[in-house]
């Protein structure tokens, strides 16, 4: 019987290797069974059956363990790992020859990256050899199996699905674009290195995703407000998309925007409401996720005072208008002070608009207080007339 290995080449089935391979996942653990991981794995064997499928099960049998015995997370880890080396080498790893193999895929996968346009060329600037024999092989085995499957999943450089770093030249990789623009490059890279492979601090997931890449984003959270016209709604939108595209979590301040009823002086009609544009942006969060890595995330943000703070407050609810409804997009309500004064002397409050108060929504501390006193005057006097 024929097995297919990952370059494509067929061999013969040897079982010995899936029991050695095992064997060498479990060194130095206490309480875990080399036998129990290959029984509960139950491998499919048949004439032309894939290394790739093989290994997989073996993972899935050491991950499904975990739950008699915390020390599996190991196992599945190390199993995990093996199947990376062998997809970043294109070959399986030797072992006479495995730090040799682990440096070299360094220089020439990266080098590959940056011809195929995912990494900056301004890493070709860092002393690439150096850097390589800086590698610190042996802090792959730190990872558990959740960490190094989240890596594997989301951060490590692929072409056509085809992981192109092992996960000490991820961490160099990331580390190279943090020290990008610094004069002494590599000792840079390397101070770096050893903070983010050695788990003493880590990066925010943008970082992960982007640093030393063409798009070198390495923030996590924008905050933006938006002009209340067709342009600035629209060309908000198209800023919060780009942002998102890049693993930008987005934090959008929804005030502006006038409640239904309002003049539209351009066409001298009235407004259908604020709740219908909030409805783009959820939808916008759903179409543009964080490229194509997890979902886009996103919040939007309103004061107490708007005039459809009722509909805003209904926008996660599972019932009514779903063109009314945003699911995926977290909604905050901004309550000032005077609100919760209000609230507890049983006060009355009054409901606004941005296009009519421009003032309210831009002044804060005193002289928010003063500018939401004016208004309830004004209120009041109008009342009063009446």
């Amino acid at each position: 019987m024929n097995v297919i290995k990952r370059n494509g080449r067929k061999a013969a089935f040897d079982e010995s290797k899936i029991k050695a391979c095992v064997v060498r996942a479990c060194e130095n653990l206490d309480n875990v069974d080399v036998d129990s991981i290959i029984y509960n794995a139950r491998i499919k064997l048949f004439d032309g059956v894939k290394t790739s499928d093989i290994d997989k099960s073996l993972i899935k049998s050491a991950r499904a363990l975990i739950e008699q015995e915390p020390l599996y997370k190991k196992v599945a880890a190390r199993l995990l790992h093996k199947t990376i080396i062998k997809e970043v080498f294109k070959e399986s790893a030797d072992k006479d020859a495995y730090e040799l193999q682990y440096r070299k895929c360094f220089i020439t996968n990266l080098k590959t990256l940056v011809t195929q346009g995912i990494v900056s060329k301004e890493l070709n600037k860092f002393d690439l050899k150096d850097l390589s024999n800086y590698l610190k092989l042996e802090r792959d085995d730190n990872f558990e199996y959740l960490g190094i499957q989240t890596i594997y999943d989301r951060y490590l450089l692929h072409i056509d699905q085809k992981r192109l770093e092992t996960p000490q030249a991820f961490w160099m990789r990331v580390a190279m674009g943090l020290a990008i623009k610094e004069e002494n490059k590599n000792e840079w890279a390397k101070k770096f290195y050893d903070v983010l492979s050695t788990f003493t601090f880590m990066s925010s997931t943008p970082t992960l995703f982007n640093s030393g890449c063409v798009h070198n984003q390495l923030s996590s959270c924008f905050l933006s407000t938006f002009e209340d016209s067709i342009d600035g709604i629209f060309d908000g939108l198209h800023q919060e998309a780009l942002k998102s595209k890049y693993a930008g979590g987005l934090g959008m301040d929804l005030t502006p925007f006038r409640p239904a009823g309002n003049l539209i002086r351009g066409t001298n009609g009235l407004s259908q409401g604020a709740v219908y544009f909030w409805k783009i942006y959820n939808d916008m969060l759903v179409a543009v996720n964080q490229g194509g890595k997890r979902k886009g995330a996103g919040c939007g943000y309103l004061e107490t005072w708007h005039g459809e703070i009722n509909e805003f407050l209904e926008l996660k609810k599972n019932t009514g208008d779903e063109r009314k409804r945003t699911h995926d997009m977290n909604t905050a309500n901004w309550i000032p002070d005077l609100f919760i004064k209000q609230v507890k002397k049983n006060g009355d409050w009054y409901l606004f608009s941005p296009y009519e108060c421009p003032k309210l929504h831009e002044s804060w501390g005193k002289s928010s207080k003063m500018s939401m006193q004016n208004v309830l005057k004004r209120v009041k006097q109008v009342n009063l007339r009446r």
